[in-house]
């Protein structure tokens, strides 16, 4: 009996763990036709229908610290829903107003 509780406490972290993942991983996907309905200029809530609720959580440290437009927060966005795969990332800039300043496709590495 003892044999199987450190497997099944190890399935009841890690199952729930990965799933959540992979949830956090599909849920912040912008697909690239959306990404090239996105023009600069245009406000937050002109573009809230294409943008997804959530945006992607883990970008690498050397593209969240990559320099950016004075003044603005950027958040992340997958390029694709593929987990195994690395895909390219989007990286949205917005003003403190809420405008799009910038947009760019940072590539996989």
């Amino acid at each position: 009996m003892a044999a199987l509780a450190a497997p099944a406490a190890a399935a009841a972290f890690f199952v729930p763990a990965a799933v959540y993942l992979a949830w956090q991983l599909t849920t912040g996907v912008l697909p690239p036709s959306r990404f090239a309905e996105l023009e600069p200029g245009s406000s937050r809530a002109d573009l809230a229908r294409l943008l997804p609720t959530r945006a992607f959580p883990y970008p690498p440290d050397h593209l969240r610290s990559a320099p950016r437009p004075a003044g603005t927060d950027c958040e992340f966005y997958r390029s694709g829903r593929d987990l195994l795969a690395r895909v390219d990332l989007y990286r949205l800039c917005w003003s403190d107003g809420g405008v799009l300043v910038s947009k760019d496709t940072l590539e996989a590495t």
